[in-house]
C-alpha cells in the first residue's frame, strides 16, 4: 500500500513540474528586468536620439552666410581693399545711400518697371602704386541677384563718380548708380577692385 501511495503522489506532481519547466523555457532572456505596464498607463515617451524631426542647428552654409553678413561694413564705414599686387591698397568709404535716386534732368529717368538707387562713395589710393582702373561696384537685392553700376548724369544728390586714374595719395568721390526692378530692395553693396585678392573679404557694406 505504501508503494502504491508513493507512485500515485509522484504521478500527481509530474504535470506541475512539466508546466513549470515549459514556462521557464518560453520566457525571453532578461524579461524579468522589464516591469509590466499598469493597465491604462500611457505609453513611454522615447528619448530624443537626434533623428530627423528633432530640433537641429542651422546648416553650415546658413551659419557661414550669417557670419558673412555680420562682417559687412555699414553706411559711414570705410574698408581697405588690398590688391593682388604688393603695396596696392584702396581705402573705400560708403558715405550715403539713397533710394530712389533722381536725375536733375526732368525728362531723364529709368525705364518703366525700374528705378535708380545710388551710393555716395570715396576712393583714396593709400598704396604704393597708381591705379588706372576703378574696378566694379555691385548692388545685391534681397533675392541675392547682383546689379552692376550704370552710367547716368548728375543726380539731385550730387555728381556721378569719375575715375580715370588715381595716383598715390589722390582721392576720387561721387555717386554710383544702380538700375533695379521696382519690386526689389537693395540690401548689400560690393566694391570689387580690378586687382582684388580672391576671398579677401573686403569691400562689402550692408544698406
Amino acid at each position: 500500500m505504501r508503494h502504491t501511495a508513493s507512485v500515485l503522489a509522484a504521478a500527481a506532481l509530474l504535470p506541475a513540474l512539466l508546466l513549470t519547466a515549459t514556462a521557464c523555457q518560453s520566457a525571453p532572456e532578461g524579461a524579468a528586468s522589464a516591469p509590466a505596464a499598469a493597465p491604462g498607463a500611457a505609453p513611454a515617451v522615447p528619448a530624443d536620439d537626434g533623428v530627423p524631426g528633432a530640433e537641429e542647428e542651422p546648416a553650415a552654409p546658413d551659419r557661414e552666410a550669417a557670419a558673412g553678413a555680420a562682417k559687412d561694413a555699414r553706411v559711414g564705414d570705410s574698408v581697405r581693399v588690398q590688391g593682388r599686387e604688393v603695396g596696392r591698397h584702396l581705402q573705400v568709404l560708403l558715405g550715403a545711400f539713397v533710394d530712389p535716386a533722381v536725375s536733375v534732368e526732368p525728362n531723364y529717368a529709368p525705364p518703366a518697371g525700374k528705378r535708380w538707387v545710388a551710393a555716395s562713395m570715396s576712393f583714396v589710393n593709400v598704396g604704393g602704386a597708381s591705379y588706372g582702373a576703378l574696378g566694379r561696384v555691385w548692388a545685391y537685392d534681397g533675392a541675392g541677384k547682383r546689379h552692376p553700376a550704370v552710367r547716368t548724369g548728375e543726380l539731385t544728390t550730387g555728381k556721378p563718380l569719375v575715375f580715370d586714374s588715381l595716383a598715390v595719395g589722390e582721392r576720387a568721390e561721387g555717386w554710383v548708380v544702380f538700375e533695379i526692378p521696382e519690386n526689389q530692395r537693395i540690401v548689400r553693396l560690393q566694391y570689387q577692385d580690378a586687382n582684388m585678392r580672391p576671398n579677401s573679404g573686403g569691400g562689402f557694406w550692408a544698406v
